[in-house]
């Protein structure tokens, strides 16, 4: 007896605790907030984590360890905190390759609400335990990203085929760990059904982005397509507008329709790993607007085509208009490489990327030399110059008309002294009425060591210029190594503003 009363009276004692506790805590200031605010801090919660995780571009993401559920925290703090997130679906949407030991809990507490789904079949087990279970639930999945084996690309494709998908926006398809590989995948993928479809992102070289039920697309990225495949799925997406291909495209024995596919709606197009003669092809064969966005990355360069050729093909609108470039930049992002950029604005973002998010850089081309990557010290390194050489001529003859509307203001060149020598024949007036570049007012030279005669030769240009009345205004050296103070003084001479040195290139000046 006396045993009984001291477990009851045990019991009593932790309920008394767990009754005061209870009461301490609710005179805690946070225990007071309105369950609104509780609600709208559980959601932030929620949201960080998906957008840590989903909607990455690393196609080397590895998800095998899984996710628990992000708010799964937030009920083992208390009663009331459990009650709020248990009543609100919303917070269990995100399945992002959720082991099973969670899979069946989110899926039952987010109930009816739309699924952001990313998971990762690295095994036959998780495809049957997870994958399989999460696609049947594909008519509320808002956005679907997978990455399997190749192994199981056939059975996750009769997975998608099985149901339509009314409420998907967004789709990413990858291979793992594998390349692009061409498979059997059937014509009714999600039913035919995916209205709200905007965006499709696949890492496979099968046709399946050329089905109808994608004409609503926004935004296509696809792993090197064939032109003819492009061109017949492009013909598809009046309403695309966003283009990006990954490596380039891949050979094909496929006729090419002659007449061009409109893309009206079309702001970017970003192709990587092209060569120079698929990307006249290409562009050549779609009709663009004028203020397209276009980032090329070119290797190697090679074949029939020139850069007059390819600025032809972008300079063919039916109006003859084209976008006002007002300034220009030559860098060297690293040994193999040249880029150059052109900007409506009249000066140029510093921060360098092939792919700019800034809009004012309307026209990108990064080419590299695989060689001289292979082979650093090689006799690869004239292809780039003479491709700066190259580009700099055509511009300054103005070929064609019609794409470089509009005058240079600036131009900057980075990392390149090869490049000057080019810079300066372009900038070089020969006769009485050949001027080029009339409107240039500022050139800047970035990180550049000068060992040549390079100054030498842009001081006369400048003279020359100067003569024509089309002289430069300003001259800006930055990072710049090894200029003297009689190369500075003379050019102060013949630059209307003088010249303007960072600190930098001072202290690294020759005495």
């Amino acid at each position: 007896m006396m045993h009984i009363d001291e477990d009851s009276a045990a019991a009593a004692l932790a309920e008394s605790m767990r009754v005061l506790r209870s009461r301490s805590n609710g005179r805690v200031p946070v225990s007071r907030l309105p369950d609104e605010i509780l609600l709208m801090v559980f959601k932030d919660i929620e949201e960080e984590k998906r957008l840590d995780g989903y909607d990455s571009d690393d196609d080397e993401t590895d998800d095998r360890v899984g996710d628990a559920p992000a708010c799964l925290v937030v009920t083992h703090v208390c009663r009331h905190w459990r009650k709020i997130a248990l009543e609100c679906p919303t917070l269990w949407t995100l399945i992002r390759s959720t082991p099973p030991l969670w899979l069946d809990v989110v899926l039952e507490r987010s109930q009816k609400a739309p699924l952001v789904v990313s998971y990762t079949a690295f095994s036959i087990s998780v495809l049957e335990d997870c994958m399989d279970k999460v696609l049947l639930h594909l008519p509320r999945i808002k956005h679907l990203e997978l990455r399997v084996s190749e192994y199981e690309v056939a059975h996750v494709m009769d997975l998608l085929s099985s149901q339509p998908a009314p409420m998907l926006e967004k789709f990413k398809f990858f291979l793992y760990n594998s390349l692009p590989t061409t498979v059997s995948t059937p014509n009714t993928i999600f039913q035919g059904q995916a209205p709200l479809l905007r965006h499709l992102d696949v890492f496979i070289s099968d046709r399946i982005w050329s089905s109808c039920i994608f004409g609503g697309l926004r935004t296509l990225r696809v792993v090197r397509p064939s032109l003819p495949d492009l061109l017949s799925a492009l013909r598809c997406m009046p309403t695309l507008e966003q283009l990006s291909l990954v490596y380039g495209l891949s050979r094909s024995v496929q006729p090419i329709p002659f007449n061009k596919v409109p893309l009206a709606r079309l702001k970017s197009i970003t192709v990587d790993g092209i060569s120079l003669q698929n990307a006249v092809s290409l562009l050549a064969h779609l009709a663009l607007p004028v203020d397209i966005k276009i980032a090329l990355q070119l290797s190697p360069i090679t074949g029939p085509h020139t850069f007059a050729d390819l600025f032809s093909v972008m300079g063919e609108h039916p109006d003859g208009s084209g976008p006002v470039f007002r300034s220009l930049r030559v860098i060297k992002p690293n040994p193999s490489g040249l880029a150059v950029q052109f900007s409506t604005s009249t000066t140029i973002n510093s921060h360098y990327s092939w792919d700019p998010q800034d809009d004012d850089i309307r026209l990108s081309i990064e080419c590299y030399n695989e060689d001289l990557e292979a082979h650093p010290n090689g006799p690869f390194d004239e292809i780039p110059r003479d491709t700066a050489i190259n580009i700099c001529q055509i511009i300054a003859q103005r070929r064609p008309q019609a794409f470089f509307s509009g005058e240079f203001e600036s131009i900057q060149m980075q990392g390149c002294s090869d490049f000057i020598g080019g810079l300066t024949a372009a900038l070089r007036i020969e006769g009485s009425s050949n001027v080029t570049y009339p409107s240039l007012r500022v050139l800047e030279l970035q990180d550049i060591l000068f060992d040549g005669h390079e100054l030498q030769d842009l001081r006369d240009v400048f003279i020359m210029r100067a003569q024509h009345n089309v002289p430069v205004h300003d001259l800006r050296f930055r990072l710049c190594k090894d200029l003297t103070a009689d190369q500075m003084q003379l050019f102060q001479e013949v630059v209307v503003n003088g010249i303007d040195c960072d600190e930098y290139t001072l202290e690294h000046s020759q005495a």
